[in-house]
């Protein structure tokens, strides 16, 4: 058996989804003005800044996103022998950049392998990161700044 057909059944569509979609964002992001200085990595934080200030609370009211503000992914830290262990203290999103932030780790832990399974929770996960991340595609259409961005999530569809 070839290991994506293992996987394969494994990760529900919404992960394939968040996959095509998270990684189109970063390119976007990059390509757009939206990367760290000096380094080839996606800038969250300006992106974040960038939007408009409504938007956050927008997110925090929606039904759609509550499960990052009522049981937000927790993350992992490094134990004094070297190993990992989860923090036990998963912190809920305060404003745009911790929301950003929290939508990675939980991509972290599905996708870099650092969590079992709960394929109801990690759908939850994925379906809400991904309401949030085509709000945020929405608002960077309304607002101003973000032209490279679009036309870089544009390029190839």
């Amino acid at each position: 058996m070839k290991l994506e057909e293992y996987y394969r059944p494994k990760l529900a569509e919404e992960g394939y989804d968040l996959l095509a979609v998270f990684s189109r964002f970063e390119y976007a992001m990059k390509k757009g003005g939206f990367r760290r200085e000096a380094y080839p990595d996606a800038a969250w934080h300006t992106f974040a800044q960038r939007l408009p200030q409504k938007f956050f609370q927008r997110i925090a009211d929606s039904d759609e996103a509550k499960i990052y503000f009522e049981a937000p992914p927790d993350h992992l830290v490094t134990t004094n022998d070297g190993g990992v262990e989860w923090s036990g203290n998963p912190v809920a999103p305060y404003d745009t950049i911790s929301l950003f932030q929290s939508i990675k780790t939980a991509r972290n832990n599905l996708f870099h392998g650092d969590k079992k399974h709960d394929n109801h929770r990690d759908t939850q996960l994925m379906e809400a990161a991904l309401f949030v991340l085509n709000e945020a595609y929405y608002e960077a259409e309304q607002a101003g700044g973000f032209e490279d961005f679009l036309a870089a999530m544009e390029f190839g569809l």
